[in-house]
């Protein structure tokens, strides 16, 4: 039986869904260059004439160092026109325009940014597989800044809701866990000083954001390992994002640099991916000794929900 209260309105903030759908913060992959493409508006389009509450264009970066991939979005104002065309096309479709951004941190590659990655802590990232660099005062204030320019921009090109990624072992989730957080500075050990990067970020967004986006925040329950983020430590994460005026959270688990597959689910594909690996060495260690690292975790429904 479907519940007719999904399809009625909902106030979140300042803004109105007509529904109570939102199209989740799910990786397109339609990006040439870090810039909006058709492919991209005309997918959120898509979406919106049919009918969803909101659309969440996913995986955007604040900053050129915080990329991953190539058809990644990087937030910009050299792309201004482009962003505002994307909201736009999504309301004309009925619904509101929500985008995700973050930064990858040590899952960054400096094939695709010309920058060596950063990170909390100086820690080997087998998965990426990367040595970042650990950022400094001077990197973290920029960092912050970079996401609060990006708020201001995607508020002037009409976006009606803002998601800030600090789960899945990204930046703000790196300074969050033990696990890559090894710093002796006011940015490590307690987990009060662990979750000043974020605090300072959410501080930060929500003073762009104002009184006219929603922000959402996603954030990990567990990392899907012992010596990670705890549930208790996620129960004190959830406080702090609604202290700061968060209107959602968007709940979720798992690291991609130690657990990835908690929150994929099944057994990480190493055989395909070491063919598509063109570093010998690490091509023979991924497709020998990745399912070594990479734990699996067997399927079940609501997943989550038995966290």
């Amino acid at each position: 039986m479907v519940n007719a209260k999904v399809f009625t309105p909902i106030q979140l903030g300042p803004i109105t869904l007509r529904n109570r759908t939102i199209r989740a913060a799910a990786f397109e992959g339609m990006c040439t260059n870090w810039n909006v493409t058709n492919d991209l508006i005309n997918y959120h389009r898509q979406v919106s004439d049919g009918g969803i509450g909101m659309t969440t264009v996913a995986y955007a970066s604040v900053s050129k160092d915080g990329l991953a991939f190539p058809h990644q979005l990087w937030i910009r104002d050299e792309i201004k026109s482009d962003l505002k065309k994307l909201a736009d096309a999504i309301h004309a479709g009925g619904a509101k325009a929500s985008i995700q951004i973050g930064h990858t941190g040590n899952m960054s590659k400096k094939s695709v940014t010309g920058f060596r990655p950063i990170s909390a802590s100086a820690k080997f990232n087998l998965y990426g597989p990367t040595w970042p660099r650990k950022m400094n005062l001077q990197d973290i204030k920029r960092v912050i800044h970079d996401f609060k320019k990006a708020v201001f921009l995607l508020k002037e090109c009409g976006f009606d809701a803002v998601e800030i990624h600090a789960g899945h072992g990204y930046l703000i989730s790196q300074f969050l866990s033990p696990y890559t957080n090894r710093r002796k500075d006011e940015y490590g050990g307690s987990f009060e000083n662990r979750s000043r990067f974020l605090r300072e970020v959410l501080h930060a967004v929500r003073e762009a954001a104002g009184n006219q986006m929603a922000l959402l925040v996603k954030m990990n329950m567990w990392d899907g390992f012992e010596g990670g983020i705890t549930r208790e430590e996620a129960y004190k994460t959830a406080q702090i994002i609604e202290a700061h005026g968060a209107e959602a959270i968007v709940l979720s688990g798992g690291f991609v640099s130690k657990a990835p597959m908690y929150i994929m689910r099944g057994k990480m594909p190493t055989r395909i991916m070491a063919k598509n690996i063109s570093n010998m060495v690490v091509k023979f260690l991924v497709g020998v000794l990745g399912k070594v690292f990479i734990k699996p975790y067997p399927f079940q429904e609501g997943y989550l929900l038995c966290s």
